[in-house]
């Protein structure tokens, strides 16, 4: 055995978890210069929890140009629009089981349960959060958002800021652990926590009156990997949750503030952009317009200094000026001595290159919209109405756009959107607001589909495929009947009906239409043996006829003498 070998050692639970925090910080400290520069530039008042756990806010001292302001809100309010929007439907309950979808119970149940998540999302802070999340995801490249069930709230949804959490992922590529830094209140702190649990010096400052004092604290959830799954305690709970207070030194277990659990996963983590096993995103629209965000930065001092000399110009003042007072506003007369010389402007500035500086800074700005999707978000916050035929139309206009952000839309409603309903459900039914789901589900289990403008109109972007076949077909039928045999109508119908979200209502299914066809078909031939009996009868009376009239030396019958020749 190696001289220098150590038993492994027991740690706290507190030990283990900064171990992990500096595995997950420096995760994140080559991306930290890149936030910085995107806050500056595009997000310039926006709040930060830096390392040293204080609150600081970013003047909007150092602005020159608001186009990155500017397209940056039209990211966050086309995304909000676009992809849950808490004026339309954005999301379906429904079970993988098609039949079992269109059972009168399963059906009421999943709509119900539908219903009571609108509402109960309607009622709480999660749609002014998500706000905040994709403002993060859209410059930032990932966002994080907590949600947590309250006493008198129901739930409080906390979006987070970029500097202010640390994530980590599983061997799946998911994010299966947070942790992040909370600068809570004196007051907060005695609400959250036991009385017992509490450092002495925040005793200490509520019991003066100081309870508005920030107190830096760390949060860390984690998938529990160690859970019994035979027991359902806090400590066996699929997703474990731990407080400790960071200016209490103490590493012992009992000095943490609260070590508990949750059933459901309480953070959603939404990334722009990964490869391979990365775990922050290298991309975003604000990341990739960095360039032209510092462009138009420059550009508007240059701006900013050359009109200033356009109105204002520096001047040249001759020595023996020095102590006579020269005015330079309009209509102001200057008496001055001949001999001693004149004044007259250092530089006679150009107002052409004003011109061309905004020439320049539109150049760059429509770069920037390109960069934030500024159009296709527009076009989704300028729709009227709730018509499919609206989705359409935004698909034919913006399917190039459509088709570039599938990835992120996909992202999002794997990595936030399922997993906000997964845990509002959750909670849901810990406040007892869940009916008993029917027994037909438990096999089958519940589906989320996502019914958004955006979702809506990626699939019927697809759509523009289909309408483009079938009238390359209809061509080719003309000349070429059997080009007809190629196409599969039916199938056709359904993918276009499913892409555009047209209720399964109105669409008959293969069966149905296959016995339809069947009953046509026998219908067509009893039509047409009716149609052809007067002449069978026609026929038969006149064959009876001929065979009853006798001709010939024979008297054979003329039916006879027919069927002879």
């Amino acid at each position: 055995m190696p001289r220098d070998f150590e038993p492994p050692r027991d740690f706290t639970i507190r030990e283990r978890c900064e171990h992990r925090l500096t595995s997950m910080k420096a995760l994140r400290k080559p991306s930290e210069p890149d936030f910085k520069e995107i806050a500056r530039l595009a997000l310039p008042s926006r709040s930060e929890y830096m390392t040293t756990g204080s609150l600081t806010r970013r003047a909007n001292t150092s602005k020159q140009d608001t186009a990155g302001r500017v397209a940056g809100r039209t990211l966050v309010n086309g995304m909000a629009t676009g992809l849950s929007s808490n004026a339309r439907p954005w999301f379906e309950l429904t079970t993988p089981d098609s039949e079992l979808a269109q059972y009168r119970p399963v059906k009421e149940w999943l709509y119900a349960e539908q219903q009571g998540i609108y509402a109960f999302l309607a009622r709480t802070n999660y749609y002014d959060a998500n706000k905040v999340a994709y403002a993060q995801l859209g410059h930032m490249g990932h966002a994080c958002n907590f949600m947590i069930e309250h006493s008198r709230y129901l739930m409080v949804a906390h979006p987070m800021e970029a500097l202010e959490f640390w994530i980590a992922q599983d061997d799946g590529l998911r994010v299966n652990a947070v942790a992040r830094r909370v600068a809570k209140t004196v007051a907060q702190m005695v609400e959250t926590f036991e009385w017992r649990k509490l450092s002495d010096q925040v005793r200490a400052a509520y019991n003066r009156g100081a309870v508005h004092m920030l107190v830096p604290c760390m949060h860390l959830i984690e998938w529990n990997k160690d859970r019994d799954g035979d027991y359902w305690d806090y400590g066996n709970k699929p997703w474990r949750s731990i407080w400790w207070d960071e200016g209490v030194s103490s590493k012992k277990d009992e000095d943490l503030l609260r070590v508990s659990g949750y059933d459901s996963k309480p953070f959603s983590c939404p990334r722009w952009e990964t490869t391979g096993a990365q775990v922050y995103s290298d991309a975003s629209p604000a990341y990739d317009a960095l360039p032209d965000l510092r462009e138009l930065e420059l550009m508007g001092r240059e701006y900013g200094r050359a009109r200033g000399n356009l109105v204002k110009p520096a001047l040249n003042v001759p020595a023996g000026l020095q102590q006579t007072p020269i005015s330079v506003d309009p209509g102001s007369l200057n008496f001055v001595n001949e001999m001693q010389g004149k004044v007259e402007p250092t530089l006679r500035p150009d107002p052409n290159v004003l011109v061309a500086i905004e020439r320049g800074r539109d150049a760059v700005t429509r770069r920037v919209n390109q960069l934030f999707y500024a159009d296709l978000w527009m076009a989704i916050t300028d729709m009227e109405g709730i018509q499919p035929r609206n989705q359409e139309e935004l698909a034919y206009r913006n399917e190039e756009k459509l088709t570039q952000l599938g990835p992120v839309v996909d992202r999002v409603h794997i990595e936030k959107l399922e997993v906000d309903i997964d845990r509002v459900h959750s909670i849901r039914k810990n406040l007892g607001l869940v009916a008993p789901a029917p027994p037909e589900l438990r096999e089958s289990g519940v589906a989320i589909q996502f019914v958004s403008i955006l979702a809506q109109a990626q699939k019927a972007a697809a759509n523009s495929q289909i309408e483009r076949i079938a009238r390359f077909v209809g061509f080719l039928v003309g000349a070429f009947p059997e080009a007809a045999l190629k196409f599969d109508a039916q199938q056709a119908i359904d993918e276009f009906a499913q892409n555009t979200g047209t209720t399964p209502k109105i669409i008959r299914s293969d069966e149905v239409v296959a016995r339809l066809m069947k009953a046509a078909q026998e219908a067509a031939q009893a039509k047409a043996t009716q149609e052809a009996a007067p002449a069978l009868r026609d026929a038969a009376q006149g064959a009876e006829l001929l065979s009853r009239t006798q001709v010939g030396p024979e008297d054979r019958s003329m039916l006879d003498q027919l069927m002879r020749v």
